[in-house]
């Protein structure tokens, strides 16, 4: 007798328990997914290139996508990248007053998130400041900044220059 008065009640909590197996397995993936996309997770690396692979961008020998740099009249800048075997590829370029202390340095910025972190300091060259690098393009889109230094710390002092890289449509 006392079991027919469960029957009704066995189908709901399993489908109730399947429902909850599914949501929590779902938001384990969902998190982990994140976290590998983040800029600040610990398996996202920033390579510097070689001087081959930087060569070609600032040669300009292929066809690079281009984001200029948007900051104040008379500090320009642009972004040259390209995705290529599942990492973005790019060089930064600007044209800045030369610095007797500090340094330049370029951010990369979660787009969803204030996450940031460092990425180069920029060289000084013929054309200006300039440094290469790469990244796992997971990470796309995100945002380039390109900062004043006068302390090597992980705080951004002051934002000179800024652009985007997107995902390539």
């Amino acid at each position: 007798m006392k079991m027919k008065k469960l029957y009704p009640y066995i189908f709901p909590a399993i489908a109730f328990l399947f429902v909850l197996f599914l949501l929590f397995r779902w938001y384990n993936l969902r998190t982990q997914r994140e976290g590998l996309t983040s800029l600040l997770s610990d398996g996202v690396e920033i390579e510097n290139l070689d001087p081959q692979e930087a060569n070609g961008f600032l040669k300009g020998t292929k066809d690079y996508k281009t984001e200029t740099l948007e900051g104040e009249e008379t500090n320009l800048g642009e972004i040259r990248y390209e995705v290529k075997d599942g990492k973005v590829l790019f060089s930064v370029s600007a044209v800045l007053p030369e610095l007797t202390a500090g340094h330049y340095q370029v951010w990369l910025k979660d787009v969803d998130s204030d996450g940031k972190r460092k990425a180069m300091i920029l060289e000084y060259g013929k054309g200006g400041y300039m440094g290469s690098a790469a990244i796992n393009a997971d990470t796309l889109p995100f945002e380039v900044i390109v900062s004043k230094e006068m302390e090597s710390d992980d705080q951004l002092e002051e934002i000179l220059l800024k652009g985007m890289i997107r995902e390539e449509e």
